[in-house]
């Protein structure tokens, strides 16, 4: 499944997405480009997540910190958020000693136009880890913690051509 993303037109970054660019339309008024699924995307996250409190379908954003370029074009910007979800919770107790928290993305907004693209990133785990003496513990992802998250499936991307 293919999906599109809006994008502007930017010189190219040192971050590159190993991807090509698909034949334009006739009307010839836009390129478009596939990111491939296996694609990382750097974000910083902008929610906190806790085991012990975390519910399914809690959303979850991220802020996307290096851009996805591919032959001089950036196809999606620093800046641009990402919108996910809680998709497992299991808090600490007696019969499961660690706490655990699965996250997924799959929506990217746009920084500069907006636009929503569905996407798809692989499940991030989240899982506590037992210290010694404890019994059991939860796991807590602060807002602000580091991410590489992975593209599940390709992402199309259009851009307007420049004379």
């Amino acid at each position: 499944m293919m999906v599109r993303i809006a994008a502007t037109r930017r010189a190219s970054s040192p971050q590159k997405a190993e991807a090509r660019v698909m034949p334009a339309k006739a009307r010839g008024r836009y390129d478009d480009y596939q990111v491939p699924a296996g694609t990382p995307l750097i974000v910083r996250l902008r929610t906190a997540m806790d085991s012990a409190s975390g519910q399914i379908d809690d959303p979850v954003r991220a802020t996307l910190l290096a851009p996805v370029t591919q032959d001089g074009a950036e196809l999606i910007p620093k800046g641009s958020t990402l919108h996910g979800k809680v998709t497992e919770v299991r808090p600490a107790s007696k019969e499961n000693r660690v706490g655990r928290i699965v996250v997924e993305f799959n929506v990217i907004e746009h920084v500069e136009t907006r636009s929503l693209a569905t996407i798809q990133t692989r499940s991030v785990p989240f899982e506590a880890t037992l210290g010694p003496k404890e019994k059991f513990r939860d796991v807590r992802v602060e807002s602000g913690e580091q991410l590489t998250l992975t593209l599940a499936i390709p992402l199309k991307v259009r851009l307007p051509r420049t004379q």
